[in-house]
């Protein structure tokens, strides 16, 4: 059998080549993304509480210009907490990192706590040559700020307020503060900031006149390549207020009327728009919610370096839909500086509507953007009751399949039909995960009423999945429907995540945007669902391989599905997923050997352990020589490694691991799945048959099977953060599919003349 053992080192190789092989090679190291190759100015308008769809030329004409004449998208400003705050999504852009402001334990919700003010200590602001202006800029401190640094060190992301400022300085770079969030975004790591102006307008009744006079001559500066302005920030009072947020002095946007507010940012905006340089790009963003509820805020960047059309970054991947992270590399690759590599994200780089790849009318794009809010809003509050309705579904079907397998319960004919019934149940079950993911093939949340429309279209696929399940050729062998399933859930979602993860994104199992955790590739959930559904397919293709007499080749067939799931799930083209081979490889290995013979010692384990990680530093290697804006997951934590930082990680995995283990519905799935396993499959007497006993006799690689995909969902539970969710969610496809092999092989007793209840 050592010609198996070569094999399978052979093909953990071909593996790591093969993922090699599939990371995205750079034309050139140095090559700057199209977003760094301008010369003129650079003015960053920051804004908060502001969507696309508040825009509108009668109420809004300076952000409706922007609609029309610069390439715009949506940003996800997901800090620290469920909604952010102003001056958390001013420290983020800071840091480059998530950062947020302290937590207020006397607040009703600590855990998202009111707004608190912020602002800026001017002690001189009269310097030589600007005592005229009146938009004087001299040396400011921000108010509280050791509490930002303390904060960012408490939450583990690893943010260092003033990153950004401490770059722009080391370089010798001049960069001016208007307004005190502008201030935030370039205190240096003790606080301060170097050229401080506190508004951009004179008053409540302005003259425009003259305050478009007076940002000319600001921006004007020849000295100072970058210029941040913090226009004002929105509180929406029809939703529970955030609290107070405390804006300049003279801010008209203490008035509670939304429309006035959008009115004032409108003019700040405006006035930056009309006196910008001719060679100058701005970029204005919305770096913070309105209220307690998270939405997808409003980004557009005009000028030379941003014709019409699209914005994307490398961080996500999406046309139209970037990260508040992203800013940060932006600002920098603008004025020619190489990003720390302390980042997350990625360079905005604009895609022209003279390209093809953005439609060529303003509205087209416009409504795109507005498209990806309003799903994301719309499935952003299903989310929650749907988990809670699939786990307790879940339990039901458990339910009704211990009631049948009660050996009184019926007999004869009447009891294959119930189990026939019972098996088909189950596929349906098991059909369900999948098909939340092929109903966004459907725009269903621009219907009138979403929640009846995602459930139609859900129960569409659902049904055909089954049929095609239950009608194939394969209906004819005891694992076929159950590979069925198995292998399109995994073949939608490799297709998937090979096509731009669309489908998972805003989907009610998939990505969720707001939340901002990721944008492509495989999350946890998407993982548990891929990997189960490649292993039951490698089990049940390899049972038919098997029972014909081919055990070599059924090896063969485990390692050719593993090797390709593998690929697919930790390639950074595609899956970028870290923590996933660390159960496939393992558990993909253990299956191989076993289906071929071979008998395991501890030698061969250990083998297979140190060529799992060997794989994985290979990989992560690879990724991690990419220029640092291409890098993905694996790369970035081969830095975090490198600059001491892996406890931090591992410690946020654990955390947030105990915090799902007892705060998630999903949780009950674990130890509900693995009771229904222990006391009513696998025997008791009371309960009658020892239905997957029956199922092992019959398909002579489930139980092996079974075992390595626990193998693979339990380590899947140490290593990843969130963790808890990929047994959760893998026993949702997995003990469906088992209790139809179960039923089935009860079946096959009846059919052969032997009584299912016995023992």
């Amino acid at each position: 059998m050592r010609l198996v053992g070569r094999t399978l080192l052979a093909v953990v190789l071909l593996g790591s080549l093969a993922t090699a092989w599939a990371v995205p090679a750079s034309a050139s190291a140095g090559a700057p993304p199209r977003a760094t190759v301008a010369t003129g100015p650079l003015v960053v308008v920051g804004i908060g509480g502001v969507r696309w769809s508040d825009v509108d030329p009668g109420r809004t004409p300076a952000l409706a210009s922007l609609a029309r004449r610069a390439a715009i998208a949506d940003v996800a400003v997901r800090s620290v907490r469920t909604a952010t705050c102003p001056v958390d999504g001013w420290l983020t852009v800071s840091a480059g990192r998530r950062a947020a402001d302290v937590r207020d334990g006397q607040a009703p919700n600590p855990g998202n706590p009111p707004c608190r003010g912020f602002g800026m200590d001017q002690p001189s602001l009269a310097v030589p040559g600007a005592e005229g202006s009146p938009l004087p800029r001299g040396g400011a401190r921000v108010h509280g700020w050791q509490q930002y640094v303390d904060a960012a060190r408490a939450e583990s992301f690893g943010a260092q307020p003033g990153l950004l400022a401490e770059t722009l300085a080391g370089k010798g770079v001049c960069a001016t503060a208007v307004g005190p969030g502008a201030g935030v975004m370039l205190a240096r790591s003790d606080g301060s900031v170097a050229r401080y102006a506190p508004s951009l307008s004179r008053g409540v009744d302005p003259d425009r006149a003259a305050d478009t006079a007076d940002v000319r001559a600001l921006l004007a500066d020849p000295t100072c390549p970058l210029t941040v302005v913090d226009a004002g920030a929105l509180a929406d009072p029809t939703d529970p207020p955030l609290g107070t947020v405390r804006l300049a002095p003279t801010s008209p946007l203490a008035l509670p009327d939304r429309a006035v507010q959008l009115h004032w940012i409108d003019y700040r905006v405006g006035l930056v728009l009309e006196a910008v340089p001719a060679d100058a790009d701005v970029i204005v963003v919305s770096l913070a919610d309105d209220g307690r509820t998270p939405h997808l805020q409003l980004l557009a960047a005009a000028g030379p370096s941003y014709p019409a059309g699209y914005l994307r970054t490398d961080s996500t991947r999406q046309t139209a839909l970037v990260q508040l992270t992203d800013l940060t590399p932006t600002v920098l690759g603008h004025l020619g500086l190489a990003a720390p590599t302390s980042l997350v994200g990625s360079p905005l780089t604009a895609l022209p509507a003279s390209t093809g790849k953005a439609p060529q009318q303003a509205s087209e794009r416009l409504e795109h953007v507005l498209d990806l809010d309003h799903a994301a809003q719309a499935v952003h509050p299903l989310t929650p009751p749907f988990f809670t309705g699939l786990v307790l579904a879940q339990i039901v079907l458990y339910g009704i399949a211990a009631l049948v397998l009660r050996r009184r319960w019926t007999t004869g004919g009447r009891r294959s039909r119930v189990l026939a019934g019972v098996r088909r149940l189950a596929l349906v079950f098991a059909a369900v995960p999948v098909s939340t993911y092929l109903a966004n093939t459907v725009p269903w949340w621009r219907a009138r009423h979403d929640l009846l429309t995602i459930v139609l279209v859900v129960a569409t696929y659902v049904a055909a999945i089954s049929l095609v399940a239950q009608l194939g050729p394969w209906r004819r062998r005891p694992l076929g429907p159950f590979g069925a399933v198995a292998g399109l859930t995994a073949l939608i979602l490799a297709a998937d995540i090979m096509t731009g993860s669309r489908l998972q994104t805003s989907s009610l199992m998939g990505l969720q945007p707001v939340v901002a955790g990721r944008f492509y590739g495989f999350s946890n959930v998407a993982f548990a669902l891929f990997a189960t559904g490649a292993m039951l397919l490698a089990i049940a293709v390899a049972d038919h391989v098997v029972r014909a007499g081919r055990r070599r080749a059924g090896a063969a067939v485990v390692a050719g599905i593993g090797v390709v799931a593998v690929v697919l799930d930790v390639s950074p083209l595609w899956g970028s997923d870290f923590g996933g081979p660390i159960g496939m490889v393992p558990a993909f290995a253990v299956l191989t050997l076993l289906v071929a013979g071979v008998r395991l010692s501890w030698r061969r384990l250990l083998a297979i352990a140190v060529g799992t990680v060997v794989f994985l530093t290979l990989v992560s290697v690879a990724d991690w020589l990419r220029p640092p804006a291409k890098q993905t997951h694996l790369g970035r934590f081969v830095q975090t490694v490198i600059d001491g930082g892996a406890w931090d990680v591992i410690s946020r995995k654990a955390g947030q691991n105990l915090s799902i283990l007892f705060g998630s519905e999903l949780s009950l799935m674990v130890p509900f799945g693995a009771l229904f396993i222990a006391l009513v499959l696998m025997r008791p007497s009371s309960w009658g048959a020892k239905a997957l006993a029956r199922a092992y006799d019959r398909s002579p690689t489930l139980r092996h099977g079974l075992i390595c995909l626990l193998l693979m969902l339990g380590i899947g539970f140490a290593v990843n953060d969130s963790g808890t969710v990929i047994p959760a969610i893998g026993a949702m496809l997995a003990i469906p599919l088992v209790i139809a092999a179960s039923m089935r092989a009860l079946q096959d007793d009846l059919a052969e003349g032997r009584p299912a209840g016995v023992q």
